[in-house]
């Protein structure tokens, strides 16, 4: 049986950023190399070979995609189908309001977005928040934001800079 290289020794196994095969063992897992570092960019990655995501001849899979499912190897995530939202009950025979972040709405009332389109406030789920159902889904719009009571500074027109002559 081939022992395999100690910590800090030199093996060679495939840098996925400068693409050398010239490594230091840098962990192991008890007879096997957990990772390495690159000696050209010092990037430090699990230990691989060329062999690695390839099949073996008894149809055995990589260590790569072991674990997981065939459907989730693809993705980083498992995507979930997103519900279609319930419209809340409305007034059609209204008018749509113009939507504006410092008005507040009340559910069950139409707003015009300018990029959205028309939607329906199906509620609040926080202060200075609506819940809008648009034709595209749903959105978080600001609602009923007061106006900042924050002055603009005035510039010191008098006072001197300290790595300036005075005038």
């Amino acid at each position: 049986m081939a022992t395999t290289p100690g910590v800090g020794q030199d093996i060679e196994a495939l840098c996925g950023r400068c693409g050398q095969v010239w490594h230091v063992v840098m962990a192991k897992m008890g007879d096997k190399i957990a990772k390495v570092v690159c000696k050209r960019c010092g990037g430090h990655h699990r230990y691989r070979n060329e062999s690695d995501g390839e099949e073996t001849g008894d149809g055995a899979r990589s260590a790569r995609g072991a674990g997981r499912p065939a459907s989730a190897r693809g993705s980083s995530r498992a995507r979930k189908p997103s519900p279609v939202p319930v419209v809340p009950a409305f007034d059609p025979t209204k008018p749509a309001r113009a939507y504006a972040a410092s008005a507040s709405y009340a559910p069950g009332e139409r707003v015009a977005h300018p990029s959205f389109g028309v939607g329906v406030v199906a509620g609040s789920p926080g202060a200075g928040k609506i819940d809008v159902v648009f034709p595209a889904g749903p959105r978080v719009l600001a609602a009923a934001k007061p106006a900042s009571s924050l002055a603009r500074p005035v510039a010191a027109t008098s006072v001197p800079i300290a790595d300036r002559p005075p005038r």
